[in-house]
């Protein structure tokens, strides 16, 4: 396999490839053809069609609207085509996802599935920086199995071969995310000055703690299989008695907020910091002087506390927030979610049914929309960390009922409070990533690998040899959590 590296900036922004569908649509430029597609969230950095606005700072801000917009534009005088947020379309037919997901056309129900190598396309556990993997996608010249294109193009090559019914396009770009929000500090933490408590931490629990921890955590899927496997690995290599580490399944339309208040979770992940801040820190009594409000106003107690699983229908009772539930420290670097990329599929006989020119026109869109939204994002997540960070300035930590939680008599900060993954910890969810992907790849005979198997190791193999061919294959973060402002090269000062 060929892998060609081009700085990603100075690429041009045109049409890809055809995708390996039919170039030969409907002739008819005059005809208008709205697309509704099924989103899989309506998080204001990675979906929110819905949203009236592209200013990062507006409350009405959705990343989606960058693609929206551009495939209206870009369309105007040819046969405008307009996507059209819309639930009951089924993800089966058109859906904007995390990563790529697979409809199939001769497989059983439900057509609609996980892939196993689809979050290869979002963003893997130690991955590469995001304008890497753009590079990928739109420029690298792989050569693998029959198949000779760039990494869209073979996304596109493994789901038509298994009989997907979509074509594929990245829509969205999002920055590093928070890799979790946690009771205690993995690593060093950055207290504050006289933050007791803080400094009663050291350097940290490490990842032995964590997985020794008893705390229930949300996290990402794949991520969530990593620290899994992680702290099986600490008890294999008897560093560790046993893991008492636990995990809470995501629940689609239930906020992450619900299950800290009610004490059913100790910690979790959920995306940059921008969202969490939206997600997880209620403003109340703002003013102008105080523009965060005062996070000790409205109904503080939550009780009671509940069970896991959380009962059907609950919803949240009171506005305590992540730092005065407990979930105080911050976590970086983002090692599970070096950046995000959510897909845009479009069912194949609608697809067919634009004319050429309205094709080229939405993969134009669509990588425009890309990069327009990945800038975008990163350009207010170091304003809104500080705003996280200063929060809970005074705050104290609440108990379920409401009441001040008190440690040897004395109240116990809420203040959020920076603290990074210690290199050791590192080393081991590294080592588990790797296990993981191994785990995915099946047996090494090709005759004894499932259809499964085969997909994400061809996957796999192209990325790998890829990242080799660019020489990428050490972790490299980002600057987290990227630019203050749209001043290009500015970089926040906040995470040392």
């Amino acid at each position: 396999m060929r892998a060609r590296f081009s700085p990603l900036w100075f690429l041009a922004l045109i049409g890809a490839s055809a995708l390996g569908c039919s170039d030969d649509g409907d002739s008819d430029s005059g005809s208008d053809v709205t697309i509704p597609y099924n989103e899989y969230s309506s998080v204001p950095s990675i979906g929110r069609g819905t949203g009236t606005s592209t200013d990062p700072r507006d409350p009405g801000y959705g990343a989606m609207r960058f693609f929206i917009e551009n495939v209206e534009e870009y369309t105007k005088d040819i046969g405008r085509v307009v996507f059209q947020p819309d639930q009951s379309t089924g993800r089966e037919v058109s859906a904007l996802q995390a990563g790529i997901q697979f409809a199939n056309k001769n497989g059983p129900e439900p057509l609609f599935s996980r892939l196993s190598w689809g979050f290869i396309y979002n963003s893997w556990p130690f991955g590469v920086r995001f304008e890497q993997m753009v590079d990928f996608l739109y420029e690298a010249e792989l050569e693998i199995d029959g198949f000779s294109g760039n990494g869209i193009e073979l996304a596109q090559f493994i789901l038509d071969r298994r009989g997907g019914t979509q074509i594929v396009l990245p829509v969205i770009g999002s920055t590093e995310q928070v890799s979790g929000y946690f009771p205690q500090p993995i690593g060093t933490p950055d207290c504050n000055e006289g933050d007791d408590e803080c400094a009663s931490q050291g350097d940290g629990v490490g990842i032995e703690g964590l997985c020794t921890s008893g705390w229930r955590l949300r996290y990402l899927n794949e991520p969530e299989e990593v620290l899994d496997i992680a702290c099986d690995l600490l008890v294999d290599r008897q560093v560790i008695p046993e893991r008492t580490l636990t995990f809470f399944p995501p629940v689609g339309g239930q906020s992450v907020l619900l299950p800290m208040q009610r004490r059913v979770i100790q910690g979790f992940e959920f995306t940059v910091p921008s969202d969490d801040f939206i997600e997880f820190f209620p403003i109340k009594e703002a003013t102008a002087e105080s523009p965060l409000g005062d996070p000790d106003a409205g109904d503080l107690d939550c009780s009671p506390a509940l069970p896991f699983p959380i009962p059907d229908g609950t919803v949240s009772n009171c506005s305590q927030n992540i730092g005065q539930v407990g979930g105080r420290y911050v976590h970086s670097p983002g090692w599970h979610q070096p950046y995000l990329m959510a897909w845009m599929h479009i069912d194949k006989e609608v697809w067919n049914g634009l004319s050429a020119a309205q094709q080229e026109a939405i993969k134009r869109a669509a990588k425009d929309a890309l990069l327009e939204s990945y800038d975008t994002t990163d350009s207010v997540q170091c304003e809104r960390l500080q705003n996280i960070l200063d929060i809970n300035q005074g705050i104290d930590q609440r108990n379920v009922d409401g009441t001040v939680r008190l440690i040897d008599g004395n109240p116990v900060s809420a203040a959020m409070t920076l603290a990074t993954w210690p290199d050791e910890a590192l080393d081991v969810l590294l080592d588990a990533r790797d296990e993981l992907m191994a785990s995915r790849e099946g047996p090494e005979d090709p005759n004894a690998k499932t259809d499964a198997e085969q997909d994400f190791s061809a996957i796999w193999g192209a990325v790998q040899q890829y990242v080799a061919s660019i020489g990428a294959e050490q972790f490299d973060p980002p600057t987290f959590p990227g630019s203050v402002g749209l001043v290009p090269g500015e970089e926040c000062t906040l995470v040392r």
